[in-house]
C-alpha cells in the first residue's frame, strides 16, 4: 500500500486577501495558499494521505504555510526552505461578484528556485498519484525539478493529474505559456482544466471537440469546470455533465483548487475505475459541491470543505 494517495509539486505562497473596510482603505490579511497546496491541503481534509514538494523562504510567511499543511495532515517532509530567497506572494482584488484577480509577486521567489536534487522522490514514488501545474515550468530551475519528478513518477507507474492554472500575468511570453499547459496534459492521466482555459489552448469553440483535440493514450479522465455553471466530465467513452450550486458567494480563491481536491480523492477512492455514467456524474456532483462550498468563505486554503461538509450540503439539496 503506498504511503500517499495524492504528492503535489508547485507554487506555495501568500495570498493577501483584502478585508472589508468601513473608510474604503484597502487592508490585507495574509492567508496561505498556492494552487498544488490548496490540492495538497484539499485531499487531506478529505480524508487522504498527501505530501508537497516545494520550497519556501526562512522567514515568518514560510514557516506560517509549512505550519498550516501540517496542522492540516500534509507531510511537510518534501518541503525545502532557504536564507537566500523569499516565499513569494499574490495580492488578491475582489470584484463585487466575489471574482478574483492577482497580482503575483514572484520574481526571485524560493519555490521557483527548487531543484532536481532538492526533490524528495522517495515520497513521490511512495504516492499513488503525483499532481502537477503549469506555473513551475515559468522558471528553468522549478521547470527542472518538475520535469524531473514527473519522469520518476512515470518511470515508477505513478498515475499523474494536471491543472493547468494558466495565470496570463505571470508569464512573458504567452506561447510558452500555452506550451507549458500542452505540456503538462500531454503527461497526465487525469486534468481539470477551466473552460475558458480549454478555448485559449485549443482555438476551439466546442467543448467536447477542443478536449479530444487534446486525448491522448495515457489520458482517462478530463474536467472542465465553469463555475458556478457546473463541470462537465470525459472519459474515452463516456462524457457528463453537471449543474453547478447556488450559493452566496463570498469569494473565489480555492474553488478550482477544491474541485480538484475532491475529484483526485474520489478517483483514488475508486481505484480509478470510472466506467459508467452514474459513478462520472457521482464524482462532478461531489467536486462541483466542494468548489461551491469554498466559494461561501474568504481564502483559499482555509476554505476548503472536508467530507462531512460536502455530505451536509448535499443532503440538503
Amino acid at each position: 500500500m503506498s504511503r500517499f494517495d495524492v504528492v503535489t509539486i508547485g507554487e506555495l505562497l501568500i495570498d493577501l486577501v483584502p478585508l472589508p473596510s468601513a473608510d474604503g482603505s484597502m487592508r490585507f490579511v495574509a492567508k496561505p495558499g498556492g494552487a498544488p497546496g490548496n490540492v495538497a491541503v484539499g485531499v487531506a481534509r478529505l480524508g487522504g494521505r498527501s505530501a508537497m514538494l516545494t520550497k519556501v523562504g526562512e522567514e515568518a510567511f514560510g514557516r506560517m504555510l509549512v505550519d498550516t499543511l501540517r496542522a492540516n495532515g500534509v507531510s511537510v517532509d518534501g518541503i525545502a526552505s532557504t536564507t537566500e530567497r523569499r516565499t513569494g506572494l499574490a495580492v488578491v482584488t475582489l470584484t463585487d461578484q466575489g471574482d478574483r484577480d492577482f497580482f503575483f509577486y514572484r520574481d526571485g521567489c524560493a519555490d521557483s528556485d527548487l531543484s532536481p536534487d532538492e526533490l524528495a522522490l522517495d515520497l513521490l514514488r511512495d504516492s499513488r498519484v503525483f499532481h502537477v501545474g503549469s506555473l513551475y515550468l515559468a522558471q528553468p530551475t522549478s521547470a527542472s525539478a518538475q520535469r524531473h519528478a514527473v519522469a520518476a513518477a512515470q518511470a515508477a507507474g505513478i498515475m499523474v493529474s494536471a491543472d493547468p492554472n494558466l495565470r496570463v500575468h505571470l508569464w512573458n511570453d504567452r506561447d510558452a505559456m500555452l506550451a507549458a499547459g500542452r505540456e503538462v496534459i500531454g503527461l497526465a492521466g487525469i486534468v481539470k482544466i477551466s473552460d475558458e482555459e480549454l478555448v485559449m489552448l485549443t482555438g476551439i469553440e466546442d467543448t467536447e471537440a477542443a478536449v479530444r483535440s487534446l486525448w491522448h493514450d495515457t489520458m482517462q479522465v478530463v474536467a472542465v469546470t465553469r463555475g458556478p455553471e457546473g463541470a462537465e466530465i470525459f472519459t474515452a467513452g463516456d462524457h457528463i455533465r453537471a449543474e453547478g450550486f447556488k450559493v452566496e458567494t463570498v469569494d473565489t480563491i480555492g474553488c478550482g483548487d477544491a474541485f480538484m481536491a475532491t475529484m483526485l480523492a474520489e478517483l483514488v477512492g475508486r481505484d480509478f475505475r470510472l466506467s459508467g455514467r452514474d459513478k462520472l456524474a457521482a464524482v462532478a456532483r461531489r467536486a462541483c459541491a466542494a468548489g461551491a462550498l469554498t466559494a461561501t468563505r474568504t481564502g483559499g486554503m482555509e476554505s476548503l470543505p472536508d467530507r462531512a461538509a460536502i455530505d451536509q450540503f448535499l443532503a440538503g439539496r
